[in-house]
């Protein structure tokens, strides 16, 4: 027999209906306490869950990106980030995903992102929420860096400074990309190439690209 589900105790406590239970009205509801969301160590947000009296899981909120084709102007762009998706777990007594629901996706209103060289060169798509999406990443992910490797953290700051710092405010990553390939320093190429503790043979430098957007 499965274990039961923790909603189902709380109803049976509380005397509610299931039905009003959607994910804005959770942080509202007294016996239903929300902890911090997680994040990767890319930045993006990988859940939120909502514990009963602070005690047991009852609801997992997993996020997700929309990534597929994109059509414009006629032709069919591939690997385009599209929007967000979030679905529901309802957590069992065992701590089980138990149940399933796939939330409402959430679509970003693209509009085409031109290289600035007056060839019109299409190199991407882009909307407001899009961009505060990814910009949040980017800070997610450094703090994540920095508590997590602060001597990995101090290095990419002080050796690159001006390359990692352009690339937080704007996301793009050639400069700085473009610095680390050229690096000759050896103290700084044999950081870079150590390899990284339970992902070998990955290297440190491999690890810091895979990272970026």
């Amino acid at each position: 027999m499965s274990a039961r589900l923790v909603i189902d105790y709380i109803i049976e406590q509380k005397g509610i209906n299931i039905n009003t239970l959607t994910d804005k009205d959770f942080s509202s509801i007294s016996w239903l306490n929300e902890r911090e969301p997680v994040y990767n160590m890319k930045g993006e947000k990988v859940s939120k869950s909502y514990y009963y009296e602070n005690t047991k899981e009852a609801i997992r909120i997993e996020y997700s990106k929309i990534v597929g084709d994109y059509q414009y102007n006629g032709v069919v762009y591939p690997d385009v980030y599209l929007g967000l998706r979030k679905t529901m777990n309802w957590i069992d007594w065992a701590g089980e995903k138990a149940q399933v629901k796939e939330m409402q996706p959430y679509y970003f209103t693209l509009e085409p992102v031109f290289k600035a060289d007056g060839t019109e060169t299409l190199t991407g798509f882009s909307s407001p929420k899009m961009r505060s999406v990814l910009r949040e990443e980017r800070f997610k992910a450094d703090d994540y860096l920095q508590a997590k490797n602060i001597a990995l953290y101090t290095l990419l700051n002080t050796a690159y400074t001006a390359e990692y710092s352009n690339y937080m405010k704007t996301g793009t990553s050639s400069s700085f990309v473009n610095a680390v390939n050229a690096e000759t320093n050896t103290e700084v190429l044999n950081a870079l190439n150590t390899e990284v503790f339970g992902y070998e043979p990955m290297t440190v430098k491999e690890l810091i690209f895979m990272n970026l957007q």
